[in-house]
């Protein structure tokens, strides 16, 4: 079923950074999966780190957090439509009304340099203080602009009212327990400091060479310390690993055990709800929690990651470091790749990387 030589070449792109090594852009460790048929058929690892080491998901935190949301979706506990200050009063403040779930998931709710850093984000009146005080940067609704991680803190305090339950445990209850997927080496978010310190923890290289590991930058929101990692930051803090995210984008393809209103979850996959430029003049589409690949020749900025040959109903998101994780309908696969180590140049969340080992593993079933 599966194509050896793909896997072979797989293998082979990503030891390749671990052989380059930090001082020359390399990467300390990293692992990968491909999921197909709701099981994991491949998973490697290399460098510092093994097939069960967990590292922490950056941005693609956001699509395992925010099907939380489609459970709440489903039950017509909320809509995207819905204004978040029906649920969050205190967000209501300076031209804030009008925002909706929908803009705060689809990063066009104007609030990209509006955030909450540690340790301000564990205190959750320090949070609502935070939400009061944001201004939007431009009219909402009009322009997309990725933000980092505000949206998301907002869509967590949006769970907990709705739900009753603290957004990490809700997710935990509602989706990763249901899945099997509740365990650091799979997924979490939030996870106790004890655990965190089984994960391989990130090294920042992204300012610039730093072969000299005690000239570094710390990495960001203490996310190479245990406790850093316990806060479960809902944009970009959850732990596990590549087999865990290709397990649950396999649920999001075939929804056991029916999770999710299928509705609900065909509108997340595939419902184009923002076709615009990001700042630097670059198209966007995006559903309400994914990246679409669309055709491949607009695979360029935020859609790279996606490589050449998946098709173009392929969805899913990238991370600092190259960090990758995508489902393909019209294959089955999922894969991911996850690296604790963000480095330059290039850098960011662009890095050749996530195109090139996302184009071999959409060929790894073979003709």
């Amino acid at each position: 079923m599966l194509d050896q030589s793909k896997l072979r070449a797989l293998r082979d792109r990503a030891q390749r950074d671990v052989d380059a090594g930090l001082q020359h852009g390399g990467v300390e460790g990293c692992s990968l999966a491909i999921g197909y048929q709701g099981e994991i058929v491949f998973a490697e690892a290399f460098g510092a780190a093994g097939v069960d080491t967990p590292f922490v998901i950056m941005s693609p935190t956001k699509t395992v957090m925010e099907a939380a949301m489609w459970v709440l979706y489903g039950g017509g506990k909320i809509a995207p439509g819905d204004r978040a200050a029906e649920f969050v009063p205190e967000f209501a403040s300076n031209g804030k009304d009008a925002i909706t779930l929908e803009m705060l998931q689809t990063h066009t709710a104007a609030l990209a340099s509006q955030q909450i850093g540690n340790p301000d984000h564990e205190d959750r009146e320090k949070r609502l203080a935070a939400f009061a005080r944001w201004k939007p940067d431009g009219e909402p609704g009009s322009f997309y602009e990725y933000n980092v991680g505000s949206g998301n803190w907002v869509l967590a305090e949006i769970i907990e009212r709705i739900s009753g339950t603290d957004y990490r445990e809700f997710l935990k209850r509602e989706v990763l327990e249901p899945l099997g997927l509740a365990d650091i080496a799979m997924l979490s978010l939030g996870a106790p400091e004890e655990d965190q310190k089984r994960t391989l923890k990130p090294i920042n290289c992204v300012h610039g060479w730093v072969p000299d590991p005690s000239k570094r930058p710390s990495a960001v929101l203490e996310y190479d310390t245990e406790h850093g990692l316990s806060v479960g930051v809902p944009g970009s803090g959850a732990v596990g690993t590549p087999s865990g995210l290709a397990l649950l984008y396999q649920a999001y393809l075939h929804n056991p055990k029916g999770l999710w209103n299928e509705e609900v979850l065909e509108d997340a996959r595939s419902n184009v709800r923002v076709r615009m430029s990001d700042p630097l003049g670059r198209p966007v589409t995006r559903t309400l929690s994914f990246h679409l690949a669309g055709e491949p020749d607009e695979r360029y900025s935020e859609r790279t990651f996606f490589g050449a040959l998946t098709s173009p109903a392929a969805f899913g998101h990238q991370g600092q470091g190259g960090q990758i994780v995508w489902a393909d309908p019209a294959t089955g696969l999922s894969f991911s790749y996850l690296t604790n180590t963000v480095v330059f140049p290039p850098g960011g969340c662009f890095h050749p990387r996530a195109r090139e080992l996302s184009t071999i593993a959409a060929q790894a079933l073979g003709s």
